[in-house]
């Protein structure tokens, strides 16, 4: 079954982050121009090879092998949020993006992003841009830009045991799954992925893949261009 409408779009935050791969934090800012959008929801059936039914872990490297054909570069996986650092090890180096902060928002929560391995850029939710955090503590305590992700986890741990820093792991997220890394089976437990990719000049799809119990029950297509 596949239902089709026509939408008007006043946010153009998902078609800027497809465009651009810098750094920069998630921070509100000018009323964005609006946007055109034809979008599809299919609840029977397959799309990139996505069915209906399929299991999140057989998912994954079906958005994995659509890297080349369709330039997709990143996956962003909703509600993937933890109260507890410990049973992270393994999952914290298979993300580009991580934040942490207090259960109720703060503006010096800590946004971290990870490219090729490294760590790419620290900002707080205030937008400012750290080179490394906690300010002014040693190597061992501190993320700092440069690091590798295999050492993350492990000065993470160390800044949780921080009695001015422990608040921040009250809410852990990690939100966008690197593509060249292994499946996360906490990813099973998220109700949407998605991801998007370029169709034409100004114009681009972004898939929303929704999860039942773990397996596909509806994929939603958003076609994006510019008035």
């Amino acid at each position: 079954m596949q239902t089709r409408f026509i939408a008007f779009l006043f946010s153009a935050a998902l078609f800027t982050a497809c465009q651009s791969e810098t750094a920069e934090p998630l921070v509100t800012g000018p009323e964005p121009m609006p946007y055109h959008i034809e979008r599809d929801s299919i609840e029977t059936g397959s799309y990139l090879d996505i069915a209906i039914g399929d299991e999140a872990a057989a998912v994954y490297p079906k958005i994995q092998a659509l890297q080349a054909p369709k330039g997709v570069s990143a996956l962003h996986v909703v509600s993937n949020i933890f109260s507890d650092l410990s049973p992270l090890r393994e999952s914290i180096p298979l993300y580009e993006y991580i934040l942490l902060d207090e259960n109720q928002g703060t503006d010096t929560g800590v946004q971290i992003t990870v490219k090729d391995g490294k760590v790419k850029a620290i900002y707080l939710n205030s937008g400012k841009k750290l080179d490394q955090w906690p300010e002014k503590q040693k190597a061992a305590s501190s993320v700092r830009t440069g690091d590798d992700v295999a050492a993350l986890y492990g000065k993470l741990a160390n800044i949780r045991d921080m009695k001015n820093y422990s608040s921040k792991f009250q809410r852990i997220f990690l939100m966008t799954k690197n593509l060249s890394t292994t499946y996360d089976p906490a990813m099973g437990r998220s109700p949407q992925w998605y991801f998007g990719y370029a169709t034409g000049q100004d114009a681009m799809d972004q898939i929303q893949v929704h999860f039942r119990a773990g397996k596909v029950a509806k994929i939603r297509i958003d076609h994006y261009s510019k008035y």
